[in-house]
């Protein structure tokens, strides 16, 4: 996989992303980076996931796109705050190295506890299960979707894909059920995008699919949820 070239971004509220030259796309809305992940995962989705299993300790999580690390940064706090155990799995296919963050410098918005949760994120290992916090397993992997195997059930899943401008192919039909079929009864499906052709796809596939609410800057994003049996 080849070295695509990125540069620094400083959104509406202050957070930085990354600018991808090649596919001429932003890692997170211009509008505010921070604002985007707090609405769409863990508003939308983490959250709302608590709401549909109250009491569960134990969630799943599959991020279809690691990116900058955020929502996995956030979604840890988060999980230390609700005390809920977090098992994360990750794909990405263009990984950033440390030396890239730190090139532009992208940890700078964070106070030195969050940079540390950060820094640990970004520096575990590849392709292998890691202990991050006490309440945050994650494990990163570098590969495409179309070559991921899911291991296991998931409760909750981040489609953070690059858009369907810059990456039609991972918005196809086909990219979907290796996924659906995975989730558990009750896991819940969250993406920034509103594609109507994405949410006519979940529906078939079995979730009751809506578009809800979406962060500054867009009017609607997808939510589904899988029914329980």
């Amino acid at each position: 996989m080849k070295k695509v070239k990125k540069s620094y971004f400083k959104t509406a509220d202050g957070s930085p992303t990354l600018y991808m030259d090649q596919f001429d796309e932003y890692y997170h809305s211009k509008h505010g980076a921070l604002q985007e992940a707090m609405h769409v995962y863990l508003a939308m989705g983490f959250e709302y996931w608590q709401t549909q299993h109250l009491g569960s300790k134990h969630c799943h999580i599959f991020e279809m796109g690691f990116g900058t690390g955020l929502n996995a940064f956030l979604t840890a706090k988060a999980a230390k705050e609700a005390n809920i155990h977090v098992c994360y799995h990750t794909i990405e296919a263009y990984p950033l190295s440390s030396a890239e963050m730190n090139e532009v410098n992208y940890f700078s918005f964070l106070d030195q506890e969050d940079n540390r949760l950060f820094n640990l994120i970004h520096n575990a290992p590849w392709e292998e299960e890691n202990s991050i916090t006490t309440n945050f397993k994650l494990k990163k992997m570098h590969c495409f979707l179309e070559d991921y195997k899911p291991e296991g059930r998931t409760d909750l899943i981040y489609y953070d894909a690059f858009g369907a401008r810059a990456q039609p192919e991972i918005w196809e039909d086909d990219c979907f059920p290796k996924l659906t079929d995975y989730m558990n009864p009750g896991a819940v499906f969250v993406t920034y995008a509103a594609i109507g052709r994405v949410r006519r796809t979940l529906l078939r596939l079995g979730l009751a699919t809506d578009l809800v609410p979406g962060p500054p800057g867009k009017r609607e994003m997808i939510r589904g949820l899988k029914p329980h049996l």
